[in-house]
């Protein structure tokens, strides 16, 4: 898998694990960073750095001009195949009326946009496959197919790092040429403001139509199931497909294991749509 990689939130998690995983397979991956000093004790990314297969770039995703240094190292050598966003709010407060609430409250749908608007445009080149992860209960349709005992969950206790992931999917989805649920309704007005249609840069709909949204369940950091159910012989452990699947919890490694060896692997399977995976 000699894919070229842009991996925007990828520090750790479900983007580090994936990172992890195409590594592995050959792919050269370019993190974009805001500490690059995160990965100076991590033995198995500084092998793949020193072999030219990772490169780090320093930088903040809401920054344009610092994204569009990270398109440029990433397709310095050859056009990026994937882009894999799955950046994430870290901390927020507690409020009593509002659950968490992050600041910005639209970091990651600004983030999304920004990386989304700086690609690089080309006439002869396709734009690369994008991947971007999101969450389960993120939309009102959604959160219907969900647990019951989580509905306080996603409709009160994390409503608000929700929105923030609604409005990312409205992007992804916008350019994707997706028809949007009007059930749904439109993100909050902080996340998204009446005519962010017109962004400048922004990939016009249906230009990027190889994208996946994937939503995980409440995520974990157990091991990674899959693998050893397939040492064994066994069934994948989680149920993945379109639309909601509905559960409780499944892993950022075995998410991390449905991207590369699922979605990557069979795209004419699972390209194109929005994904969900739950143990």
């Amino acid at each position: 898998m000699s894919l070229n990689v842009f991996a925007v939130g990828a520090s750790r998690n479900i983007g580090y694990h994936s990172a992890l995983r195409l590594l592995a397979k050959g792919a050269t991956v370019t993190f974009l960073l805001r500490s690059p000093g995160v990965f100076d004790a991590d033995t198995l990314i500084q092998e793949h750095i020193k072999s030219g297969k990772v490169r780090l770039v320093q930088g903040d995703a809401l920054n344009a001009s610092n994204v569009r240094a990270a398109w440029a190292e990433a397709s310095k050598d050859s056009p990026v195949d994937v882009l894999l966003y799955t950046v994430g709010a870290v901390g927020g407060s507690f409020h009593p009326l509002k659950g968490v609430v992050i600041d910005p409250p639209n970091l990651v749908t600004q983030a999304l946009t920004t990386v989304l608007c700086s690609m690089p445009k080309s006439t002869t080149t396709p734009p690369p496959k994008v991947i971007v992860v999101t969450a389960s209960g993120v939309s009102r349709s959604s959160r219907k197919k969900t647990p019951l005992l989580l509905m306080p969950l996603y409709g009160y206790m994390i409503s608000g790092p929700l929105q923030d992931k609604l409005g990312t999917e409205r992007i992804a989805g916008h350019c994707a040429g997706w028809e949007w649920n009007p059930a749904d309704g439109e993100p909050a007005a902080e996340v998204l403001n009446g005519d962010w249609k017109a962004t400048e840069g922004l990939p016009a709909p249906g230009s990027l139509e190889d994208t996946v949204v994937l939503r995980p369940a409440l995520l974990t950091d157990g091991e990674c199931l899959a693998d050893a159910a397939a040492e064994q012989g066994k069934a994948l452990p989680y149920r993945c497909g379109p639309g909601e699947v509905g559960g409780y919890t499944v892993s950022r490694k075995d998410c991390a294991h449905f991207i590369v060896e699922g979605i990557l692997q069979e795209w004419e399977t699972w390209g194109g749509k929005q994904l969900s995976i739950a143990y």
